[in-house]
């Protein structure tokens, strides 16, 4: 349990057993009040006698209490616990209150047999006992659910993290190869300018891949840099057929969002759209603000019918992004994709309230 909840569960008992013995107190005033004047006896010793009783159990409590509340044992062996510390403290309440009423006040039972002058001291400091023991109880089951709970949104949490880690991996750039194909061709080619600019759009977004690794949400110009560097090491390697256009706004959203989001949609566009044709191709890349959602588009108008998309089972790349964005927002947030003679789109809406939120 964290040190805060642990302040809180123990400012939680404090209260509770506060208002307890306040409220036996009460009880018992009033009880005196009423009983000891009709019997012709003055109330003030019994008062004193039973505010006393009273203050005693409420400090011996309140430190076993606190003391059995910092531990993490099961129920029924702090029931235990409490009951062997408790049962000692009821003997000795009952001599001193004996002794009390005996020494203080008019021993109002002297016709009744001692015996049940002890059964009924007994009973009366049980009673109060008991019931916070009961309290305490069930303060402590309280308490034990929660930690439960607690543990269990954590173990939980732990198993989100790995599963987004595993899938951010699996999300991780896999052109490696032909870029570095790429820059093995301008560097026969003597384009010694263009494998220095190559080198630079790699270096940007190979940072910006390995910096991100926790899935900790980042800004939006981060996110829309690093997919511009990747087109742009798709440009080296597919030369001048392959044509961007970008319509994003100016300015962007203020939003935070995860790293690596968009790299899936543009490389499945690369892979079923430029790889399979010959001619020219122009992606469109726009983002957009409507109704309260951020709405993220990828689209290439002509689009090769033939190219085996979308299969059966779809590209693992699209899978892992589709489950990644229902870790991260459940079915707040949606991933729409097409594959058309009209064209390749995919869409991305995930609402503007979990992006303003910033965590994962």
């Amino acid at each position: 349990m964290r040190p805060g909840d642990q302040q809180y569960q123990l400012g939680r008992f404090w209260y509770w057993h506060l208002l307890y013995w306040l409220s036996y107190l009460l009880v018992k005033s009033v009880h005196l009040t009423i009983v000891i004047p009709a019997q012709d006896m003055p109330t003030w010793p019994y008062l004193w006698i039973y505010a006393l009783l009273p203050l005693l159990n409420f400090v011996f409590t309140g430190v076993v209490g606190q003391y059995q509340l910092a531990k993490h044992s099961p129920l029924l062996k702090q029931l235990k616990q409490l009951l062997l510390l408790l049962l000692p403290w009821w003997l000795l309440m009952v001599v001193l209150r004996q002794h009390l009423m005996m020494t203080h006040v008019t021993d109002v039972f002297q016709d009744i047999r001692s015996v049940f002058k002890y059964f009924l001291a007994f009973s009366m400091i049980l009673l109060p006992l008991a019931g916070w023991l009961a309290v305490f109880i069930l303060l402590k089951a309280n308490q034990l659910q929660y930690a439960s709970i607690q543990k269990q949104q954590q173990l939980a949490k732990q198993a989100r993290q790995a599963r987004l880690k595993v899938l951010r991996y699996q999300l991780n750039p896999h052109f490696m190869f032909n870029t570095l194909n790429a820059l093995n061709a301008l560097i026969v080619a003597r384009h010694g300018v263009a494998a220095e600019q190559l080198i630079q759009h790699l270096s940007t977004y190979l940072r910006h891949s390995l910096k991100n690794q926790q899935d900790e949400f980042i800004p939006l110009q981060q996110e829309l840099a690093a997919l511009s560097a990747y087109m742009a090491i798709q440009q080296v390697r597919f030369g001048a057929r392959l044509q961007l256009g970008w319509q994003v706004p100016e300015p962007l959203p203020t939003v935070l969002i995860p790293p690596l989001l968009l790299q899936p949609l543009a490389e499945n566009a690369i892979q079923y759209s430029v790889a399979e044709v010959t001619g020219n191709i122009n992606l469109q890349f726009s983002l957009r603000q409507h109704d309260n959602t951020l709405q993220i588009t990828l689209t290439q108008q002509g689009a090769d019918i033939s190219a085996d998309w979308p299969e059966t089972e779809q590209p693992i790349n699209l899978i892992n992004l589709a489950e990644r964005l229902q870790l991260l927002f459940g079915r707040d947030a949606s991933l729409t994709l097409s594959h058309s003679a009209a064209g390749f789109y995919s869409q991305l809406n995930i609402p503007m309230e979990a992006l303003d939120d910033s965590s994962p």
